[in-house]
C-alpha cells in the first residue's frame, strides 16, 4: 500500500511540476503547398531527360520524392485545368468550361477544405484567367494575390514574371505565415508569347522552341529561389510540397502552336512530384495519373476527407507503398475553346466541346466532336502520335468508345456553365493577347 501511494504522489508531482509538451501521440499537421507552372511541357525538364539544362533546380527539388512519368490534365486550358483540379471534378460539372467563365458558386475546393479544418490558406497567382472575378477560384483563400497589373516585359499587361512571383512569395514567407497552412504559388512564363532571356538562352536559333526553352530556365532560376528559402525555413522537413503544371503546350507538333484547341500529348502531358515527410524520395513511377488525383492525394496526407463529389483517386497508400497504383482505371478528358465566344447568340455553343477522350493503360482515344472523326494511339510504342489505330471494326475500339460515348453522354445535354458575362473589356484584350479568344 506504502508503495502505491508513492508512486502515485510521484505522478502527481511530475504533473504539476513537469512543463506540459502536447499529446505525444497526435501527429502534427503538415504544411501542403503547390507550386504550378503554366503551360509547361514535362519534355523539357532535366528530369524528364531534355537535352538541355532547362531546370536545374526543380530536377533537384524532385529528387525529395515521387517523379510521375505518366501523369495527363484533364482539360488543357488554365483556369479550367485548375478548377478541376483543386476540386477533383470535371469542368463540365463546375461550370468553368472555358477561360472567361469562373466556376459556379458553392463548389467545394480544396482551398475551402483547408480554411474549415484550421489551415491559413494563400494563393500567389500570375496569369490572368485565374483572376478572382474570372475563376471563382478565391473561394477558401485567406489570401488570394491577384492583384497584377504591370506589364510582362514590353508586350501586354496581361501577368507578373517568375522574378516577381518569387519575390512577392518570399516577403510572403518572411512573414512567418501560420501553420499549418496550405500556398499555392503559380508561375506564368512559358506561356505565349514566348520570351528569350539573355542569361538563359540554349539557343541562337529565334523559334519559338527556342524561345520557350529560355523561358523555361528563366522560371526554374526563380523557383530556385524559392526552393532555396523554404529550405533556409526548414518547409521540406514539415510541408507536402506538390509540383506540376496545368497543361502543356504544342510547338509545332501536328500543325500546332499553342494549348487547348488540341488533345495530343504535347499539350496534355504534365510533369508531376509529389514531396514531403513519409514519400519516398528519388522514385520513379510509370503508373498514369491525373490532376483530378491531387486533391483527394493532399487532403489524405492531411488526414481529411475527401468532398463527397470527386472524380480523383487518392494515390497516397501507392506513393507510401501500402497499395497498387490503380492499373484498371479508365482516365477522361476534354477541352472546349479557349474563352467565351464573342458574338451575339453565342451561348449555344458554349457546352460543346472540341474534343473528348479517354486513357486506358497504353491507349489513348479522342474524338473531334463537331466533325465525329475519331483518332486512337497507343502512347507507350508511339508517343509521337503519328499512327492512328483508329479501326471501326476493331473490337476492342468499340469497346473503349462505346465507354466514351456512355461518358459523354451523361453530361452531353447537361454540362455546367458558369458566368458567362464575367469578362470585362479589358479581359477580353488580355485574352486576345493570350491567344484564346474564339469564335464558335
Amino acid at each position: 500500500m506504502k508503495r502505491t501511494i508513492f508512486i502515485l504522489l510521484t505522478m502527481l508531482v511530475t504533473v504539476l511540476f513537469c512543463p506540459f509538451t502536447g499529446p505525444v501521440h497526435t501527429a502534427q499537421k503538415r504544411n501542403v503547398v503547390f507550386i504550378t507552372v503554366d503551360t509547361l511541357r514535362a519534355d523539357r525538364l532535366g528530369c524528364y531527360g531534355y537535352k538541355h539544362n532547362t531546370s536545374p533546380h526543380i530536377d533537384e527539388l524532385v529528387k525529395k520524392g515521387v517523379l510521375f512519368d505518366d501523369a495527363m490534365c484533364n482539360i488543357p486550358l488554365t483556369n479550367p485545368s485548375f478548377a478541376s483540379l483543386f476540386t477533383s471534378r470535371y469542368p463540365h460539372e463546375i461550370g468553368a468550361i472555358r477561360n472567361g467563365i469562373p466556376m459556379v458558386d458553392g463548389v467545394t475546393t480544396l482551398a475551402s477544405v483547408f480554411q474549415e479544418n484550421g489551415y491559413y490558406t494563400a494563393a500567389i497567382l500570375s496569369n490572368w484567367p485565374l483572376k478572382a472575378h474570372l475563376s471563382n477560384l478565391q473561394q477558401g483563400f485567406d489570401l488570394y494575390e491577384d492583384d497584377f497589373e504591370q506589364k510582362r516585359y514590353l508586350f501586354v499587361n496581361d501577368e507578373r514574371d517568375a522574378k516577381t512571383v518569387s519575390d512577392i512569395a518570399l516577403k510572403w514567407l518572411d512573414k512567418k505565415p501560420s501553420e499549418p497552412f496550405f500556398a499555392w504559388i503559380h508561375y506564368s512564363d512559358p506561356h505565349a508569347p514566348y520570351v528569350r532571356h539573355k542569361k538563359f538562352l540554349f539557343s541562337s536559333e529565334l523559334t519559338d522552341s527556342a524561345n520557350y526553352d529560355s523561358e523555361v530556365a528563366y522560371t526554374d532560376h526563380h523557383i530556385g529561389r524559392l526552393i532555396d528559402k523554404m529550405e533556409s525555413m526548414g518547409l521540406f522537413e514539415r510541408s507536402l510540397v506538390i509540383f506540376t503544371a496545368d497543361h502543356g503546350e504544342s510547338l509545332g507538333e501536328h500543325n500546332y502552336t499553342g494549348h487547348g484547341r488540341k488533345v495530343y500529348q504535347p499539350g496534355m502531358q504534365v510533369p508531376l512530384a509529389i514531396m514531403g515527410p513519409g514519400i519516398p524520395s528519388g522514385k520513379n513511377e510509370d503508373s498514369t495519373v491525373q490532376l483530378l488525383d491531387l486533391a483527394p492525394t493532399a487532403l489524405a496526407y492531411a488526414g481529411l476527407a475527401p468532398p463527397e463529389k470527386t472524380s480523383g483517386a487518392d494515390l497516397l497508400p501507392a506513393i507510401q507503398g501500402k497499395a497498387e497504383f490503380p492499373q484498371e482505371r479508365t482516365l477522361f478528358y476534354e477541352t472546349f475553346s479557349g474563352a467565351a465566344p464573342q458574338i451575339e447568340g453565342a451561348e449555344k455553343f458554349l457546352t460543346s466541346p472540341l474534343y473528348v477522350g479517354l486513357r486506358h493503360h497504353n491507349i489513348k482515344l479522342m474524338y473531334k466532336v463537331r466533325y465525329s472523326k475519331w483518332e486512337r494511339y497507343d502512347i507507350k510504342k508511339d508517343p509521337a502520335e503519328k499512327n492512328n489505330l483508329f479501326d471501326v471494326g476493331d473490337p476492342e475500339f468499340q469497346k473503349e468508345s462505346d465507354r466514351l460515348m456512355e461518358w459523354y453522354g451523361e453530361w452531353e445535354d447537361d454540362a455546367v456553365v458558369g458566368e458567362i458575362d464575367a469578362m470585362t473589356e479589358e479581359d477580353r484584350k488580355k485574352f486576345e493577347a493570350l491567344g484564346y479568344i474564339d469564335n464558335p
